[in-house]
């Protein structure tokens, strides 16, 4: 509800008086709701020109007299100015009068009738004079709405962990290493049935903290005709030192390791059962690169990328199967796994040891891996010799990255021990060069470009060694070419892939090439591909018999996907059928070889059901594969039917995690936990304001914080809100929302802060809340010789202990009086509005209030918080 106030007004020039004022609600959407002091002159409402300019977010500045203002809107060339002391006004360059009666000067603003708001900014006004309110249509776009736009799309950023400085927060929960602490427990049960035999297998992994690092390991086992055989890998502890939570510190060791490990060598990589130490951050870096990865699976699958055994990124494959993954990745070489969830119900897990020369080391930054202990194979043999791995990287400059390294044991060749050197350059910024010189071995260079229109080549030449272990195949040479084109087809984004390879050996050469065509017509997806194998060796001499694939062959492929739309007019059984038709063809043999059928379709919301069938033409077989998969809360399952002419294959599979919290509630999740963290938050009210739950104080339920990464939020029964899917050792932001607490006058006293997630488990955090403030004042001001409260002036509420200004604006009633209330706890100052002040020319005294609002149950209450404002002399 909106008041009038009936105001004297003192004349500073000779000018009538309006015939009334009022305060004005005034609406707009990415403003909110603000109070607008008008003027009216016959039912006319005159706005305020400053207030107006500056809700608006319109730069304007006042003319030589102090009593105007000037500047430029719509555009930069669009040139404005209102000068009631002249008289005249400019409005898109072109001056003209400004009559008497179309503007008043008050004490605190610049009133101009509402025709010049529209001739001169395009902003159209009306008021409502049964409710008090204004209202506003635009005809070009103002400041105010694209500045909602970029903040909008930064904590949008935010919230996806965009690669950005983020605002700094008290970092309130650090590390809380635990002797004993359960965690997650992740679990994969099958049973397959055929018309021979049933197997049962089960996949266990299990992660938890053990004296202060982080212990896990996977069991295997499989139980086929009543014999059960079962294995035992990656069970290994670690311990995480502070140094390995900072990323952009460069520190002497940041974690140790003893179990079954893998050594990160440049060439290939060993099992060990031994000791691992390093000074790589747990936490990547992220400042310089970052490594893409990509492939085609089935489409609508979900994605998921872990480097080092830890999630980092998911995603789901688009319509054509493809996805890619922007990742940082450190230097030198890492364990990546893809690990694919297709909508048939199947689980496609790869692992790759790759080498990854396109990342850097910060200049003056140097790393180094160290791994050593008994090899394994299938078995653990104690009388095998010992190996090692050691390499060193150091950043000569941002664009430029040494590397050296040496491995030594019989399982790496008969020479035992053999160095390892390398190097990795960014030239001109975008064009990344990769040496790497292994004697005895090979030697290597590679290069790729990725352009700003997704463009990209990527080349390789590689120069063995002969009679090398890493060179079965006899090599002399080999060199490959990766390039991609996108454009526009039929006004859809396309793209077209071509892939070559030549090998060099003593008898002959082999060459395979490779094109792909993407593009989209309608709804319907197309993509074409063409393969070949050139094969150019005559007389295998010594070789190894080649397998059938590698000799000269050559395969087309079309294949066609359509969605149905997921509108109204669609029966609703058939809303967003996924089909998809396949045809191969051998160009070699210039034959038929295959075609292919395929429906998807969800079911019950949170299934899919999948329908596939298989025919070679020249072989007469057909395949038949129905899938269900069906995603519960704290489950999935999934099953499996194939059929051919030889026999079928039924499989049942249920996969989950159970996550344990400090309180021993059991939380069930259908996505994997181990590697990762959770936390328990609880909200409750600090009865007793000691900052601590205590027993008898009450919990507030409610979804009421934000993190800045992505993560599953579950509210439990208890009113505990359970966060899932965190990446351990990470420090998340989080941020509590008062908006979405049930009671909107509790806060919390900090209420953006930061926390490290705990390896493999979860922890408690507690946020006391708290009562919100009140503040009350009055506002004078001393003119001819009395001191009145002053109505209608806007003061300034700052909030000084938060990062990132948060302001308020507080309008004074008619007897200089104001409040403010929903204070959360912390500290502020207060002052008049600096544009008003120097119109007025008159100065506050004080200058401005400092306060606090203190952390209280029943809430906080400060007055006689006054301002007095004389002349300025």
């Amino acid at each position: 509800m909106a008041l009038w106030w009936l105001l004297p007004s003192t004349k500073a020039h000779a000018q009538r008086e309006p015939d009334g004022e009022a305060l004005v609600l005034f609406a707009y959407p990415s403003l909110g709701q603000e109070y607008v002091n008008v003027v009216f002159f016959e039912e006319v409402p005159y706005l305020p020109l400053g207030e107006i300019l500056s809700m608006m977010y319109i730069h304007n500045e006042k003319t030589e007299s102090g009593k105007g203002l000037t500047g430029f809107y719509p555009t930069k060339n669009d040139a404005w100015r209102v000068d009631p002391v002249q008289g005249v006004i400019t409005m898109r360059n072109n001056t003209e009068v400004l009559p008497a009666d179309k503007f008043y000067l008050g004490e605190m603003d610049l009133y101009l009738h509402p025709e010049y708001f529209s001739r001169m900014f395009g902003l159209n006004f009306s008021v409502n004079f049964h409710s008090l309110t204004l209202s506003l249509k635009a005809d070009f776009p103002l400041p105010i709405d694209e500045r909602q736009k970029r903040e909008a799309l930064r904590r949008k950023m935010q919230q996806m962990g965009a690669a950005r400085e983020q605002a700094p927060a008290p970092l309130m929960y650090d590390r809380d290493r635990k002797g004993f602490a359960p965690g997650m427990l992740d679990y994969n049960l099958s049973y397959t049935q055929t018309e021979s035999n049933s197997t049962f297998s089960t996949l266990l992994n299990a992660g938890m903290e053990l004296f202060g690092g982080d212990l896990q390991g996977i069991y295997a086992g499989n139980v086929i005709d009543g014999n059960l055989v079962s294995r035992v890998s990656g069970a290994r502890w670690r311990y995480v030192f502070k140094g390995g939570l900072e990323p952009d510190d460069n520190v002497g060791i940041t974690s140790i390791a003893v179990g079954q490990l893998q050594t990160t060598g440049m060439t290939n990589s060993a099992r060990i059962l031994g000791l691992a130490v390093t000074n790589n951050p747990i936490i990547p870096r992220m400042k310089l690169d970052v490594f893409v990865i990509d492939g085609y699976t089935e489409p609508d699958s979900e994605v998921e990328l872990l480097i080092g055994g830890q999630l980092v990124d998911f995603l789901r494959a688009d319509e054509v199967g493809y996805y890619r993954f922007n990742a940082p990745i450190t230097f030198g070489v890492v364990r990546i796994t893809t690990r694919i969830y297709t909508p048939q119900g199947e689980v496609i897990i790869q692992d790759r040891q790759l080498q990854i020369p396109f990342t850097f080391l910060p200049k003056g930054f140097a790393t180094y891996n160290f791994q050593a202990g008994l090899p394994m194979g299938d078995t653990l043999n104690f009388d095998q010799e010992p190996i090692a791995h050691l390499d060193f990287a150091y950043g000569l400059t941002n664009a430029l990255t040494v590397r050296a390294g040496v491995d030594h044991g019989a399982v790496f060749g008969l020479n035992k021990t053999y160095p390892v050197y390398g190097l990795s350059a960014r030239v001109f910024e975008q064009y990344l060069v990769n040496v790497d010189v292994l004697p005895d071995r090979y030697y290597q260079a590679s290069g790729s470009v990725f352009y700003a229109n997704n463009t990209s080549i990527n080349g390789q030449f590689t120069e063995f060694v002969q009679g090398s272990e890493f060179n079965p195949m006899g090599k002399l040479r080999e060199a490959s070419l990766n390039t991609f084109f996108p454009f526009k087809a039929f006004g859809r984004f396309s793209g077209f892939r071509l892939t070559g390879e030549r090998q060099w050996f003593d008898n002959g050469f082999r060459t395979n090439l490779q094109s792909d065509f993407n593009t989209q017509i309608g709804r319907v997806i197309a993509r074409f591909n063409y393969r070949t194998r050139i094969n150019g060796i005559e007389d295998l001499g010594n070789l190894p018999p080649l397998p059938e694939q590698s000799l000269s062959m050559g395969q087309a492929t079309a294949s066609l996907t359509y969605t149905l739309k997921r509108t109204p007019s669609v029966p609703v059984f058939v809303r967003g059928l996924f089909l998809r038709g396949q045809f191969k063809y051998d160009t070699y043999h210039k034959q038929p070889a295959t075609v292919s059928l395929m429906l998807s379709q969800t079911l019950f919301k949170m299934g899919r059901l999948t329908i596939g069938y298989d025919r070679e033409i020249q072989r007469q077989t057909g395949l038949l594969q129905i899938g269900f998969l069906y995603d519960f809360r704290g489950i999935r399952t999934s099953t499996q039917f194939t059929k051919n002419e030889v026999g079928y294959v039924a499989q049942q599979a249920f996969t989950g995690s159970l996550g344990i919290d400090p309180k021993g509630f059991i939380l069930p999740d259908n996505r994997d936990q181990v590697t990762r963290s959770g936390v328990a938050v609880r909200l409750f009210v600090d009865a007793n304001e000691n900052g601590k739950f205590d027993a008898n104080e009450l919990v507030i339920p409610a979804k009421a914080v934000r993190l800045d990464r992505s993560a599953n939020m579950l509210l439990g029964s208890d009113g505990i809100l359970r966060i899932t899917q965190l990446q351990s050792y990470w420090k998340y932001i989080m941020e509590v929302d008062q908006h979405a607490l049930p009671n909107p006058n509790l806060a919390p006293k900090v209420s953006r802060f930061e926390f490290v997630a705990e390896p493999n488990r979860f922890r408690t955090i507690d946020i006391p809340l708290y009562q919100t403030g009140l503040i009350e004042g009055v506002v004078t001001i001393e003119q001819y010789g009395r001191v009145e409260g002053l109505g209608g002036l806007r003061l300034v509420v700052e909030r000084l202990d938060y990062s990132g200004e948060e302001l308020q604006i507080v309008r004074t009633f008619s007897d200089g009086g104001f409040y403010l209330f929903g204070l959360m706890p912390g500290k502020y100052r207060a002052f008049v509005d600096p544009k008003q002040l120097e119109f007025m020319n008159v100065k506050s005294e004080p200058g401005e209030l400092e306060f606090e609002i203190r952390a209280l149950a029943e809430g906080d209450y400060l007055e006689g918080l006054n301002f007095k404002l004389k002349p300025k002399e």
